[in-house]
């Protein structure tokens, strides 16, 4: 059978100037005699199903593949899917859906039969057995709802199973893969920083033996020999409060992972490096899409159109058929039964099923503003975050490329003059006390640029708040725990309220 529009066919080979057509014309009239076959249709046909078929998995395959800012990490990714697997928020989700899918099979079922026992008496004294309009009997009744309405209530109930699926599992996912992430980049700046006072202990070290070379030769004073050694101790002092820090960011993992506080865990020597952010459109489609309020919102919107049509369906009424026998004393008077079918009248429609309906399409109506709102709050939220990481690159790239050098040659200008006694010792200590200060600073917007691409990719409706860069003091005291502090985790809470 030929489709309705075939395609047209090509025109015919010109003739020449005498009329004749050119020796392409058996050709042609052979593809004519093509096209005409049903078979010929049948291979567009095949050929047009599977080329849409590409087309449709090429979509999907696009639409799979959003952007995502947090950089692949073997060892992170493995914690993040154990954490996955013991976290007590997963297990209450899944508990959640669990119920809401034991509710479907009873949405769809028949509701119970009922019965009932019925004496009827003719006369006033009994006379079961002696008058025929005497008898007991038990019926039978079952209530058959208008065909529709169980399917109906079936998928509306299904249909809050994956609301329930799409907003709460998903975002205590993304919450407890935040977590880890943001704990796992505290951990590896934590002992970035710890080898960074190494280095500056070997710094110290250094200068501790030029000052004691020049005081030997009579060119320095004995304080800056000691001012040096206590240099030293005092880099002894950060080394131990580095030292609880990283027990604490430790524990901090192993709490999240259920394991012993005390587990050891192996953590790469650098942070992520700056990397190009891409287009601030394709990470707020991405957003929207990775969104779990957002999914869980269109699917309450489809819940609600479910429940819509229920309420429609509403308006028609109800059955119950019923049958029963009847026992009359004595079998000489012979069977007596009785069967019937009973309707529900939608009398009080105006009243009940008019406010049902007018319900469940207000309830669509606002679930259809939540989801706008969703995501204008969430594209709002991701470039404020956006911002904020294209900021930290920005310093992180400023510190590397240009003050972290110029720190080094300082130091090195400040120690060679010291050596040829044109400065004093004070100056190497704040050329030494800059240099190591801002390679520290550089570290925590390493880390603060990782969790704000981490914060991204969670696509939380809350606003993210991030702690200041970690610096390196110049000595013990009230500034040594200063030194210690990490950039926290952000602080942004995702819930998710399901009706």
């Amino acid at each position: 059978m030929r489709p309705p529009h075939p395609p047209s066919a090509p025109s015919p080979p010109a003739k020449n100037r005498g009329g004749r057509r050119t020796l392409d014309e058996k050709a042609w009239q052979e593809v004519q005699a093509d096209r005409e076959s049903p078979k010929h249709y049948k291979t567009l046909a095949l050929f047009g199903g599977g080329f849409a078929a590409i087309c449709l998995l090429f979509a999907s395959v696009v639409v799979a593949q959003t952007v995502r800012l947090t950089p692949a990490d073997p060892v992170a990714d493995r914690l993040v899917a154990e954490a996955l697997r013991s976290a007590p928020e997963v297990a209450e989700a899944r508990a959640a859906i669990e119920a809401a899918k034991r509710r479907i099979e009873p949405a769809r079922t028949l509701p119970d039969p009922s019965a009932s026992f019925v004496y009827q008496n003719d006369g006033r004294s009994l006379s079961l057995g002696k008058a025929e309009g005497t008898f007991i009997g038990l019926m039978l009744s079952q209530p058959l709802p208008w065909p529709g309405k169980l399917t109906l209530a079936g998928k509306a109930i299904a249909s809050e199973a994956r609301e329930i699926e799409a907003g709460t599992l998903n975002r205590a996912g993304l919450t407890i893969e935040a977590r880890i992430r943001n704990a796992w980049y505290d951990l590896v700046l934590a002992r970035a920083l710890d080898r960074l006072i190494e280095e500056r202990r070997t710094t110290a070290q250094q200068i501790e033996s030029t000052a004691r070379d020049r005081y030997v030769a009579g060119l320095a004073v004995q304080q800056d020999v000691l001012r040096a050694q206590i240099e030293l101790a005092r880099i002894d002092e950060l080394k131990a409060t580095q030292r609880a820090v990283i027990a604490g960011r430790l524990a901090e993992i192993n709490g999240l992972l259920g394991r012993t506080q005390d587990a050891a865990l192996d953590a790469p020597d650098e942070l992520p490096p700056v990397v190009p952010i891409p287009a601030a459109a394709d990470v707020v489609s991405s957003a929207l899409a990775r969104s779990p309020e957002a999914a869980a919102a269109r699917q309450g919107i489809e819940t609600g159109r479910l429940r819509v049509a229920l309420a429609k369906k509403n308006f028609l009424p109800d059955f119950v058929v019923s049958g029963g026998s009847m026992y009359r004393g004595n079998f000489a008077m012979g069977p007596m039964w009785q069967v019937g079918v009973g309707v529900s009248l939608p009398v009080w429609a105006n009243k009940r099923q008019q406010n049902q309906l007018a319900e469940m399409q207000a309830r669509v109506a606002g679930q259809t503003s939540e989801t706008d709102v969703i995501q204008r709050d969430l594209e709002q939220r991701t470039r404020e975050r956006l911002a904020q990481l294209e900021a930290a690159n920005e310093v992180a790239m400023l510190y590397r490329d240009k003050i972290a050098p110029l720190d080094q040659l300082s130091y090195e200008s400040a120690l060679s003059s010291y050596q040829n006694g044109k400065v004093p010792f004070i100056t190497v200590f704040d050329a030494v006390n800059a240099l190591y200060s801002d390679r520290a600073s550089y570290l925590g917007r390493l880390a603060e640029a990782a969790k704000w691409r981490v914060a991204i990719d969670e696509a939380s409706l809350q606003t993210t708040s991030m702690g200041s860069a970690p610096s390196m003091p110049s000595g013990g005291g009230a500034s040594a725990s200063a030194m210690s502090s990490q950039s926290p985790a952000p602080a942004s809470s995702s819930k998710t309220s399901m009706r």
